[in-house]
């Protein structure tokens, strides 16, 4: 799973920026974007701080499916 490209959908589709989420989960802004961009991979406790600021749980966070399906018509 792509850890960075599942945040940043969540965090778009809930309409936050990278600083309000950072400023409501209590990272900074850099450590986001790092994550976004799958340069540092987030402890679990980190994760879990980003995460109650969305709100979603850990759970549902690794099983919501964000990709676009392949819809192929014919």
């Amino acid at each position: 799973m792509d850890v960075g490209k599942q945040l940043k959908t969540i965090r778009t589709m809930r309409g936050l920026s990278q600083r309000e989420l950072a400023k409501r989960s209590g990272v900074t802004n850099s450590m986001i974007s790092q994550i976004e961009q799958n340069l540092v991979n987030p402890s679990v406790g980190s994760l879990k701080k980003i995460l109650d600021a969305i709100p979603i749980s850990m759970g549902e966070f690794f099983t919501l499916d964000v990709e676009p399906k392949d819809d192929y018509l014919f």
